[in-house]
């Protein structure tokens, strides 16, 4: 139990992660004019979450162990796998839960069927996913100053 509550390396990614989260809220106020709370338990949005704690992860690593690390091969490899399906994959969901969305609307199928409405806020944008980038790579760099 001492060595995971030791773990910079895991620290600066977790802490990154809920900073990225809760980010999410004033940013969509700045763009909508509107509070939406719910974008701290949810999928898109900006910046990407997913992003930012993969790269803090990537970025500790990389300088704590070594960039010609094994550690820093893993995550470098887990990093691209989870930006490429935030940006790709999780966005054609998005825009497929979308299509239903309307097409339950539309035909005014959701009291026959008890449908509920697909989430339509899963990918990101490539936008978000470079505000995760620049953020867990900035949270990284800064948490030498807390967390050495």
């Amino acid at each position: 139990m001492n060595a995971f509550l030791s773990n910079h390396i895991l620290h600066v990614a977790l802490i990154t992660g809920l900073i990225a989260q809760f980010l999410k809220v004033p940013v969509y106020y700045l763009r909508k004019k509107k509070w939406n709370f719910d974008l701290l338990f949810s999928n898109g949005g900006f910046p990407s979450s997913h992003t930012a704690i993969v790269t803090a992860l990537m970025t500790r690593i990389g300088r704590d162990i070594g960039m010609d690390s094994p550690l820093f091969a893993i995550s470098f490899v887990f990093g691209v796998i989870v930006i490429f399906d935030a940006t790709g994959v999780r966005q054609e969901v998005g825009r497929h839960s979308k299509t239903l969305n309307d097409i339950v609307e539309m035909f005014k199928l959701r009291e026959w069927f008890k449908f509920e409405l697909l989430e339509e806020l899963v990918g990101h944008t490539v936008a978000e996913v470079i505000g995760g980038l620049i953020l867990g790579f900035g949270l990284a760099y800064l948490s030498y100053l807390w967390l050495p």
